[in-house]
């Protein structure tokens, strides 16, 4: 296959272990992978190379969102000002995905990966829906990469509320369906898919499913992807159903470890941290959706903790219905911001901290560091390319600070995944934006009408 040569870069932020920035640096991929990283002098392209021009571009290792659910994305705005925890699953999102039918969340996936795609990302790990297999088919579309998990409860009815009557299965059932699907599809689309088990909500498990869960992931071996010590609410239902939160309940189920991603985690106490930092569990934060839900994580929680005792944390956006945005290197300025202002300490969280989480630490909490992360040669070829030839990035004395402090992911300009180019020059290559648009307008209108949230979403202002 013809190399693919990137040459000319302003700046090539390589994340590899010593943190090299090069400047007027260049890559040379071939065959999925990296193979030279280094100044454009030193690297130039040859006949048949395929060359694309770095001026004005900064790169960096694909960008990782560790927190996605694709299905939610026909439901954009459906979470709005939900007053509580209890209000926003039960009344909000979990309907929303309990009314769509296949051809809903084919469409929601498409369009959460498109919003991706553009917003520079090239990896995302989704919690579960009940529709793996759509969000499996539209990464095979969009070329990204990806983990994707399927939903099991087996409980109702919870101290928060009642779950949707398709919503929860037989303890076996759940596990079957769920175990088949990751015997499906882990290692799927030549390595770019991942399929994990997942912990949606934990109070919604029994302590018997969780269990078993662990040990089906252990047998299979593959990880587990959880939300957990998520707000208040749900902290307190664990307490008054089991008597414990949810890390010391994993910690007696047996599954925490190395492998298991929990999102959130704002709501731990040092007990807990010291659970955490033992058994190597990898944290995701989401601080547009504790921003958004007013769920307290990054007042409340304890992510510079978490980092003196060398947890490995990334960044993920949630979803349309509790973000409402799906764009990492926002979150990147949203934790850092959130943390000065929160700890009265503009040294908290320096931006070099948020880089990595967005890159390697991305990479570690899915379980892909030694292929992804950072540009080094022989690592898989996943590269974002930010346009910094634009004001909000003028002047450039310190690229890091810039790209944290200054830019977003529409800042995005190309987008590589395994050596494929997804996005080019601001245009997405691999799914047809116009008419994905006009579908998931008709799609998102006919199912919100079907669940009942007209009113929820509608403007507080008249529109004529």
């Amino acid at each position: 296959m013809p190399r693919l040569v990137i040459s000319n870069i302003d700046y090539v932020v390589t994340v590899d272990p010593t943190r090299r920035i090069i400047r007027d640096g260049a890559l040379i991929i071939q065959d999925g992978r990296i193979a030279a990283v280094g100044k454009s002098a030193e690297l130039p392209s040859g006949p048949g190379d395929e060359v694309i021009d770095g001026r004005g571009k900064l790169a960096l290792p694909g960008v990782f969102d560790t927190h996605v659910h694709n299905a939610q994305q026909l439901g954009r705005s459906c979470g709005d000002e939900a007053y509580s925890g209890p209000e926003r699953l039960f009344r909000r999102l979990w309907p929303v995905e309990a009314h769509m039918d296949k051809g809903d969340a084919l469409c929601a996936a498409r369009l959460a990966q498109v919003e991706m795609i553009r917003a520079g990302t090239t990896c995302f790990a989704d919690p579960g829906s009940y529709f793996a297999a759509e969000t499996a088919q539209a990464v095979k579309e969009s070329g990204m990469r990806g983990m994707i998990a399927r939903t099991v409860f087996d409980m109702g009815q919870t101290t928060m509320g009642n779950l949707p009557k398709n919503f929860f299965e037989p303890t076996d059932d759940a596990l079957a369906r769920a175990d088949e699907m990751v015997g499906e599809f882990d290692g799927a689309l030549n390595g770019r898919l991942k399929a994990w088990f997942s912990i949606r909500v934990p109070v919604a498990m029994s302590d018997d499913l969780l269990r078993r869960l662990g040990r089906l992931a252990e047998k299979r071996g593959v990880g587990i992807i959880g939300h957990a010590c998520e707000n208040r609410d749900e902290t307190v239902a664990s307490h008054l159903k089991y008597g414990m939160g949810d890390i010391a309940r994993l910690d007696k189920l047996g599954l925490l470890g190395p492998a298991l991603l929990l999102l959130h985690m704002g709501w731990v106490d040092a007990k807990e941290l010291h659970l955490l930092a033992k058994h190597d569990v990898k944290i995701s934060l989401a601080p547009s959706a504790s921003m958004h839900q007013a769920m307290g994580n990054i007042s409340h929680g304890k992510t510079p903790e978490m980092l003196q005792l060398g947890l490995a944390l990334s960044l993920g956006s949630d979803s349309a219905m509790s973000s409402n945005y799906l764009d990492a290197i926002r979150q990147a300025f949203l934790v850092v911001g959130g943390l000065h202002e929160a700890r009265l300490d503009p040294k908290v969280l320096p931006p070099e901290t948020a880089v990595e989480m967005l890159t390697i630490n991305g990479a570690r909490c899915m379980q892909w560091d030694s292929d992804l992360g950072s540009l080094e040669t022989g690592k898989k070829a996943d590269v974002t390319l930010l346009d910094i030839r634009r004001p909000e990035w003028q002047p450039i004395h310190n690229p890091i600070a810039n790209l944290v402090y200054c830019a977003h992911g529409g800042c995005a300009d190309t987008v590589i995944v395994d050596g494929k180019v997804l996005m080019r020059g601001g245009k997405v290559l691999t799914l047809n934006e116009h008419d994905l648009y006009e579908e998931a307008q008709d799609r998102a209108t006919s199912l919100i009408r079907r669940t009942g949230l007209e009113q929820i979403v509608a403007s507080k202002w008249p529109m004529h």
